[in-house]
């Protein structure tokens, strides 16, 4: 089944309209674009600002095994952004993956994923958010952050949206021939190294080790300097 685009002029969020058509029974493989996103959202109930010109966009699925499907998703999300955005190049970036789903250029962010999921047992979905800053990077106190114009001619957010649902059905296809340790390696080499020094951040308290692959449920294994190995499930990734 091919995508059906809904493309905006402006939305207050994407995902918010892509979950009222979710709930109101739509199909899958919906995709809700605004070309200007005024009140976007992020991880942890942050905003996304969106200054325009960038990439808002919302992906519909109803997967048969939604925590199945929940598990992967970041990961196939994340490598979906990598291979898009690497696309749009027109020589090799220094584009990187941090976990589990941010897009890092020149060890900036530059696109960040937000999934939600919900519905009844008829009519399960999940939502994939994304923003991307592909003509200008907003500025955010605090932050830094990178602009695929810095890297890439002009891009239009409208094929940017279509070349990146491309790359999502191919990753997809991938996953379900080949089980998700074809993704977790694919991700591995889009990532920040094994042996990077990181800190999980969880409110005020951070947790500080090296970065030690993933599991095979995509958790992030940190090295603490005594010699144990963790799994995070959550938190925010400070790169060292």
């Amino acid at each position: 089944m091919a995508w059906r685009f809904e493309v905006y002029e402006t939305l207050g969020s994407t995902s918010d309209l892509c979950k009222e058509k979710a709930e109101a029974g739509a199909p899958e493989r919906l995709a809700v674009q605004a070309l200007f996103q005024t009140s976007g959202r992020g991880t942890r109930g942050r905003s996304w600002v969106d200054p325009g010109g960038n990439l808002a966009i919302s992906l519909l699925f109803k997967p048969q095994n939604p925590e199945i499907f929940l598990t992967a998703c970041p990961f196939l999300t994340a490598l979906a952004l990598y291979e898009t955005a690497q696309s749009f190049c027109p020589s090799k970036a220094e584009f990187l993956l941090k976990w589990p789903n941010d897009l890092l250029l020149n060890e900036r962010k530059m696109a960040g994923v937000l999934i939600e999921a919900g519905g009844i047992a008829s009519n399960r979905w999940v939502v994939v958010g994304i923003g991307a800053n592909l003509a200008q990077a907003p500025d955010v106190p605090g932050r830094q952050l990178a602009a695929l114009s810095e890297v890439a001619p002009a891009v239009d957010p409208i094929k940017f949206g279509e070349a990146l649902t491309a790359e999502m059905d191919r990753w997809i296809a991938s996953w379900n021939d080949h089980g998700f340790e074809v993704i977790r390696r694919a991700w591995l080499e889009r990532a920040h190294p094994v042996g990077r020094h990181l800190a999980v951040q969880r409110g005020e308290t951070y947790i500080t080790g090296s970065f030690s692959g993933l599991d095979e449920q995509g958790r992030l294994l940190l090295a603490l300097p005594g010699g144990e190995t963790i799994p995070v499930v959550t938190g925010d990734i400070l790169l060292g």
